[in-house]
């Protein structure tokens, strides 16, 4: 049982509560429009990856910036050295989503919603990764 209580407070920290809460308002911010351009507008599945991925990496560079990993500074300086590497990590994450939503919805012929869901999953974890440890590092 204390086992068990020091790991809850290990992991269900302040920081990793937000960082769950906004990502799953990313995943939402992603869901949604990629619904809005693959299924509703009816463009090409790899287009409209890109084009909510883009947009959800936005929603959360700002929203991780102020809530998750509190960088309170908007000074440019600052701005560059934190989202080169937020973009570039995100951007390698949504390559690696892309290609595999390519491979299993458009060659394999699985639901496209569900693999996307599934595969957001994988990317948040991933990217949580890559802004604690790349991105927002306390200096």
């Amino acid at each position: 049982m204390k086992m068990l209580k020091k790991l809850i407070e290990k992991f269900l920290t302040r920081e990793i509560i937000t960082y769950l809460v906004f990502g799953v308002l990313t995943t939402l911010v992603g869901l949604s429009t990629y619904w809005l351009f693959s299924e509703a507008l009816g463009i090409e599945t790899v287009v409209s990856n890109i084009l909510s991925s883009l947009i959800a990496i936005v929603f959360a560079y700002i929203t991780n910036k102020i809530f998750v990993f509190r960088s309170p500074s908007w000074e440019a300086k600052l701005i560059v050295r934190e989202f080169v590497p937020f973009i570039s990590g995100r951007l390698l994450t949504m390559l690696l989503e892309t290609v595999l939503l390519k491979l299993l919805v458009d060659y394999a012929g699985l639901p496209n919603m569900w693999v996307k869901f599934f595969l957001m999953v994988i990317v948040v974890v991933l990217n949580y990764i890559v802004s604690k440890f790349a991105v927002f590092v306390k200096r």
